[in-house]
């Protein structure tokens, strides 16, 4: 596990949770970038807001030939960090230079890291009435997506599977035990983002048997109250 008092623990885990995510290493510059689209800007200036004006760039905004607007900041280099670029480079990418999974990597995510690669890459299915969760993993092989199921189980007690989508990309699933499980454990710091509330919010419209969600799902269902979302 890596630690560097350099960094605060929401920075680190803003790294190590948005690397899985939508975040960016420079592996020869040594920077990182965090982007995200326009109308999720809400999201990107609470990233940006958890660094010093001076750790960072300022906030580009780039329009796309199809019009698409993205945002984005980098987090500058730092040679105070050289142990955490090193460290990057040899436990989450192949000699390749391909995103891979490592158990020593996953081991450094809380329930930040954790919300964050959710609000990054995860999303909440309702197909007729049937929730489920989706976490995009596609550029992880199935020996990975294997060891991603075990992280699951063995720190935060999820029953995750592994699904495989138009017959090549691999991805992993949660039913609405493990949503529970999950929401549980991040909604607090998911809900300091209200755009990404929805990510989080089962919408149940009768008595449910919520169990261990009961508190969160409460907590979200006051907290759009109070902002009439």
């Amino acid at each position: 596990m890596y630690n560097n008092i350099t960094l605060s623990h929401s920075q680190q885990q803003l790294i190590f949770g948005g690397m899985l995510g939508d975040g960016y290493f420079n592996k020869d510059r040594n920077f990182f970038r965090f982007y995200q689209s326009k109308k999720q800007e809400e999201y990107l200036l609470w990233k940006y807001s958890l660094f010093d004006e001076l750790e960072t760039s300022r906030i580009y905004e780039r329009v796309h030939k199809q019009g698409y607007v993205g945002c984005s900041f980098e987090v500058k280099r730092n040679s105070n960090l050289c142990d955490l670029y090193s460290y990057i480079k040899h436990h989450l990418y192949s000699n390749s230079g391909r995103k891979k999974i490592s158990l020593e990597f996953l081991s450094n995510i809380d329930e930040l890291g954790l919300a964050i690669w959710w609000m990054d890459d995860g999303s909440l299915c309702n197909h007729k009435g049937n929730r489920w969760g989706k976490l995009c993993t596609e550029c992880f092989n199935y020996e990975e997506h294997i060891l991603l199921q075990k992280y699951f189980k063995d720190k935060w007690g999820i029953n995750v599977s592994i699904k495989q989508e138009k017959g090549k990309y691999y991805f992993i699933r949660f039913n609405v035990a493990a949503l529970k499980k999950l929401f549980s454990l991040i909604y607090k710091y998911v809900m300091s983002v209200p755009c990404m509330i929805y990510k989080i919010d089962m919408n149940y419209q009768n008595n449910v048997s919520l169990g261990e969600y009961e508190d969160a799902y409460k907590a979200i269902q006051e907290y759009k109250n109070g902002l009439n979302i």
